[in-house]
């Protein structure tokens, strides 16, 4: 980060943000990178005119101009001559003042008061998404007020776009600038951008690399560094492998959300470069609520970021090739009848975990619910947990709420009464020490349950290209007809993004 501050002296320091977004009017498949990433840069107050002034005899002409021309604008990148009218969006013409290379300046919204405008240069990848949340000369802003907040500007939307929310969407290699103007005083940061295909980091380290607790609440700071130098302050990604347990936020603040383990991560580059840290949020009841269980959990090791759901639907006719081709396996354990209520396991339940676990396949497990009620939501829970006894697995599990076809037992319930079963059975599974999500298409998850009543995992189905669920996801089934992995016909395969 670069200060151009010749002039004006008695400044005061703020961070502004990017942070990529889910796609806005443009196509999920355009998109290189998923995740939120984030950016920090540091805008700074000027001090008012009368101050600066004992700062040089230039500073104080071009001060005092300033100070008495309503439109001036100070040209510091040449972009026009001495003397030039220039453009200043508004649809009216500047004087302006060329001072040899100093930083541009704006007229504040105080009469004798000009504030500094500030730059930086920052190579970003091709495909990202970013949008702009500002902590302003100490207050921080929420990304959600940027509209009325700032105004935002790219000099060439060939190479990247800016909405008005202050989203931006890297569109091919090259360079251009993102022109960030304070909406209160003029303020002006100019977010210099050379779009590239590579961005590759040496590494990243984080301030913390585990940490336990005893309750399921609380919160703490993580501060990432990058290396090598010259890419040290370039986007990051945060996330946690289980939203169920812990949360992340674009600063890298962490809650405690439940019962349970997981990673927070940090992410940065082409080349994807992760720093972890471990999260233990040990349940005091796990011993009381273990039902018999004792499920393991081992953390999913990212790799290809492909996930794969077998069932009894499903033969799979090459195991090696299945392990070599993805980074682990769902099985659905089983399923509660759709007219009748009863639990059924799925009958190749065991030989599929027997395969997973002879061939050192990573695996968890799906159920298929149709619980009308929290009670059955909780029995649904205490069930899989049972199936589960002894087994070590390493993904959240999740809970199938779908249609049992139009006539099933829970296909008349209310948008409520589903989430209250869904909530129920993953919060039962949560308190058992097992991480817990909910499965569905993206329509389902909109318009059948309640996500804000549901803190867990998402695995969202959508097969138009792109996934239509913009909430937090851990991981998107994409299609029902791959090929290739070993299973025979077809399968359903997932990109997990943790």
């Amino acid at each position: 980060m670069r200060l151009k501050n010749q002039i004006l002296a008695g400044v005061i320091a703020a961070s502004v943000l990017f942070t990529s977004f889910p796609a806005v009017n443009v196509s999920a498949a355009k998109l290189k990178y998923a995740g939120t990433y984030t950016k920090e840069i540091d805008i700074e107050e000027a001090a008012p005119a009368s101050a600066a002034s004992t700062g040089g005899n230039d500073s104080a002409t071009i001060i005092q101009a300033l100070a008495t021309t309503d439109n001036a604008v100070i040209d510091t990148n040449n972009s026009a001559a001495a003397g030039q009218s220039t453009d200043t969006g508004s649809g009216t013409e500047a004087a302006t003042v060329n001072t040899q290379g100093a930083t541009p300046f704006s007229p504040a919204a105080q009469p004798g008061v000009v504030m500094a405008s500030q730059e930086e240069n920052v190579r970003v990848m091709t495909g990202m998404k970013f949008v702009i949340g500002v902590t302003r000369y100490g207050t921080l802003v929420k990304t959600t007020k940027n509209k009325s907040a700032y105004k935002f500007r790219s000099s060439n939307k060939k190479i990247a776009k800016v909405s008005a929310k202050g989203v931006v969407t890297t569109v091919k290699a090259g360079k251009c600038d993102i022109t960030i103007t304070d909406k209160k005083d003029g303020n002006v940061y100019l977010l210099h951008l050379t779009v590239a295909k590579t961005v590759k980091v040496k590494n990243i380290k984080l301030n913390e690399t585990s940490k336990e607790f005893k309750k399921d609440k609380g919160t703490f700071q993580l501060t990432a560094t990058v290396k090598p130098a010259k890419y040290a302050e370039i986007p990051v990604l945060w996330g946690s492998t289980d939203d169920s347990v812990a949360t992340v936020d674009n600063r890298g603040l962490v809650t405690i959300k439940g019962f349970g383990d997981c990673e927070i991560y940090c992410k940065a580059g082409s080349n994807n470069k992760v720093a972890k840290c471990s999260v233990k949020v040990k349940d005091p009841n796990a011993n009381e609520n273990a039902g018999g269980g004792n499920t393991g959990y081992n953390q999913l090791t990212y790799r290809t970021g492909k996930l794969v759901d077998i069932s009894s639907h499903n033969t799979v006719s090459n195991w090696q090739q299945l392990k070599n081709s993805c980074d682990g396996v769902i099985i659905r354990v089983g399923y509660r009848g759709y007219s009748g209520g009863t639990l059924q396991e799925d009958i190749k339940f065991r030989s599929n975990v027997y395969n997973c676990q002879q061939h050192g396949i990573p695996f968890s497990v799906y159920f298929f619910t149709t619980a009308v009620n929290e009670a059955e939501g909780v029995e649904e829970a205490n069930w899989i947990a049972n199936e589960l006894a002894g087994m070590s697995i390493s993904m959240p599990v999740f809970i199938d709420s779908e249609s049992s076809g139009g006539s099933g037992r829970s296909d008349r319930l209310s948008k409520a009464q589903r989430t209250a079963a869904v909530k129920a059975a993953c919060a039962q599974l949560a308190a058992k020490g097992i991480p817990s999500g909910v499965y569905a298409s993206t329509s389902w998850l909109y318009n059948n349950l309640d996500m804000g009543q549901i803190p867990y995992s998402v695995w969202a189905a959508d097969y138009r290209g792109y996934c239509g669920y913009t909430g937090s996801k851990f991981a998107w089934q994409y299609t029902s007809s791959a090929t290739g992995y070993g299973v025979a016909n077809r399968c359903d395969v997932s990109n997990w993004y943790n």
